[in-house]
């Protein structure tokens, strides 16, 4: 999911609650966003950090500030580079 030169990412309100249906269904499969500059949310944490986040005024979107993602690294980094 590119985004543009923007502080925040937009995610679909519609896609946040099928994603959040999803994981509450498949426990314990993991679900991500990796956004274009290769950071990470978790549909959970978006819902999280929608809370206290500028909403689209549709309503559609959420938008996050990218300042909460994880770096892509530090989340799919293997077990043996974690141990450090």
């Amino acid at each position: 999911m590119p985004r543009t030169h923007s502080d925040r990412y937009a995610i679909s309100t519609a896609t946040l609650n099928a994603d959040l249906f999803f994981t509450a269904a498949h426990a314990p499969t993991p679900l991500y966003y990796v956004f274009g500059d290769m950071k990470v949310l978790t549909p959970a944490e978006v819902l999280h950090y929608a809370q206290h986040a500028f909403r689209h005024h549709t309503g559609a979107y959420h938008l996050i500030r990218t300042d909460r993602a994880h770096p892509f690294g530090k989340v799919f980094a293997s077990a043996t580079t974690q141990v450090a």
